[in-house]
């Protein structure tokens, strides 16, 4: 009798709970998707960088932009800071903005080390709050997103990767 009542009750409780967990992952996918469209055009932003300038989308310079998302302990961004150090000079119409949420003597240091802390074509910001990387919806470390000169998503990825990768998805838009 207890066998019967229990085998009702898990009969029961199965389609139910199966029912709820794939209405979690519908609204969960849905909101992802939501929130990565509205990547498609480079959303508003407002952050310091080393030299205390404020740093908008708008007052960017007309052209093609990336922005990248780091940590100065991330090994990924190392290798990539140390690939850009040795072609950045072959790609300076791109305007690239690095982001961290990291104290600004971090930031100095960092950019120092690759010796890009004097390019004229990076930006180097503070995301004390990280609010850039929620706005922008990361989920990782280092984080890509290139823009074309109309501000159109053109590129969008997390982790290691060649910037010459990124750099090419300019050629192909």
């Amino acid at each position: 009798m207890k066998k019967k009542k229990l085998l009702k009750t898990v009969a029961i409780l199965l389609p139910v709970l199966a029912i709820g967990i794939l209405i979690y992952l519908f609204t969960n996918f849905q909101t992802k998707k939501s929130k990565v469209e509205a990547l498609q055009n480079m959303p508003g932003f407002s952050v310091k960088d080393i030299n205390g300038n404020t740093v908008t989308n708008e007052n960017l310079s007309i052209g093609n932009k990336i922005l990248v998302y780091f940590n100065p302990e991330c090994e990924y961004c190392q290798t990539e800071m140390e690939e850009l150090s040795n072609i950045n000079d072959k790609h300076k119409n791109i305007q690239w903005i690095m982001f961290t949420d990291k104290p600004l003597d971090e930031i100095r240091k960092f950019a120092g080390q690759y010796k890009l802390d004097k390019a004229e074509n990076i930006k180097w910001c503070n995301d004390p709050k990280s609010e850039v990387y929620l706005k922008f919806t990361m989920t990782g470390i280092p984080y890509f997103l290139a823009y074309d000169s109309d501000n159109k998503l053109v590129h969008r990825s997390t982790g290691v990767i060649k910037i010459e990768k990124v750099l090419a998805s300019f050629d192909e838009k």
